[in-house]
């Protein structure tokens, strides 16, 4: 989720009642640096101050702050104050554990992203936020390999940068393929620090790929020209079915990495997704040739999930209300069972390993791969 996902969200300057009843899993955090990455993706970095280190102003001017634990690959869910109401959206971390003191995320500005764009307007040293967590299991410390390939496109690097940085700053000798698509190569998040790590580390191997850029434009790069396919995986990452995979990205880009991944020799069973959170398809989602048919069997409804979208999406989009609380995995109000059918589905830990034995799955982040009929 750079943008894990936008959820409701909230940035404010003082501290409120929360310093009273805030738990082991609410930080205060304030910001301490702002740099740009790309044209329209800022990181934004961040001191943990102690619940006792506000002072009466409510400034947290003192010095003295705390260490996140965190995994790389993890978010945080972030709350502030826009406009006058409280909102919330959760965010990948893009620094490493590796370095304490601070945490950090990256933050793409979205065309009419309510908080996004709120955060590249206004956030500025010495602004505080409240922030809980750390959350999510899209990292590589549950899925301990020799040889990983990471693959993100737009902000979805931030939990993908935080796992390489935390790999070569431990000096590790695991092997890591790592394919990043852009619109153009001045998209590129974090491309002078990704190519000077490849030259310094030899296990470390860079693939980026350009979906917008003209044959005749900087002749002299070198990158894939298009979009990331099986023919591009076979090429940059030849041993992938030998390799665990994390993927992070916008839905279709998902979807479509998946499968060329599979017909590239890739194993389903090795490939880890995170979700950028719940949104809406488009009318023309439910119309997409490449849908695929979903069945609530005791509603007698039937819906057409586009590639990339939870079914929990289209069934909003489709008028068929369904049980969801936190939309990304980890509450587990929206569990049902599925009587058939194939799903990926990309939890973060609102479901046990026995129910999904038993054929349950989360709507909120379970997207068909064949037609599915569900118990509801």
């Amino acid at each position: 989720m750079t943008a894990l996902q936008e959820r409701p969200e909230s940035a404010g300057t003082a501290p409120d009642a929360r310093t009273d009843t805030a738990t082991a899993t609410d930080h205060h955090l304030v910001c301490v640096d702002r740099a740009d990455v790309t044209r329209d993706i800022t990181t934004f970095t961040f001191r943990v101050l102690p619940h006792t280190a506000l002072d009466a102003a409510g400034s947290g001017s003192g010095t003295e702050s705390l260490t996140l634990v965190f995994q790389p690959g993890q978010f945080l869910a972030f709350t502030l104050q826009i406009d006058g109401r409280e909102v919330q959206r959760c965010y990948s971390i893009s620094s490493p554990p590796t370095r304490p003191g601070t945490i950090s995320i990256s933050v793409k500005r979205v065309v009419g992203g309510h908080v996004s764009n709120w955060l590249h307007d206004n956030m500025v040293p010495g602004m505080m936020v409240w922030a809980s967590g750390p959350m999510g299991r899209f990292s590589f410390h549950a899925r301990p390999a020799d040889k990983y390939l990471f693959i993100s496109a737009g902000s979805g690097i931030t939990p993908v940068i935080s796992m390489v940085r935390t790999i070569t700053d431990s000096e590790a000798p695991t092997d890591i393929v790592f394919v990043h698509s852009a619109p153009t190569v001045e998209d590129i998040p974090f491309r002078d620090e990704l190519e000077d790590l490849a030259q310094r580390y030899p296990n470390v191997n860079l693939a980026f790929a350009a979906t917008r850029m003209p044959v005749d434009e900087l002749p002299e790069w070198t990158g894939h020209r298009g979009r990331v396919d099986q023919q591009m995986l076979a090429r940059v990452c030849p041993d992938l079915g030998e390799r665990v995979v994390f993927l992070c990205g916008p839905g279709r880009f998902r979807s479509g990495v998946r499968s060329a991944l599979l017909a590239a020799g890739g194993d389903l069973s090795l490939i880890h997704e995170e979700s950028f959170g719940f949104s809406l398809p488009t009318a023309d989602d439910a119309t997409d040739p490449a849908g695929v048919v979903v069945d609530f069997t005791r509603r007698s409804r039937r819906i057409t999930v586009a590639p990339g979208t939870t079914i929990l999406a289209a069934a909003a989009a489709a008028g068929v209300t369904l049980p969801s609380t936190c939309g990304v995995g980890l509450c587990g109000s929206c569990k049902v069972t599925k009587l058939s059918g194939d799903v990926v589905m990309n939890h973060q830990g609102g479901i046990r390993n026995r129910e999904i034995t038993q054929g349950k799955i989360l709507l909120c982040c379970s997207e068909p791969l064949s037609p599915v009929e569900i118990d509801f």
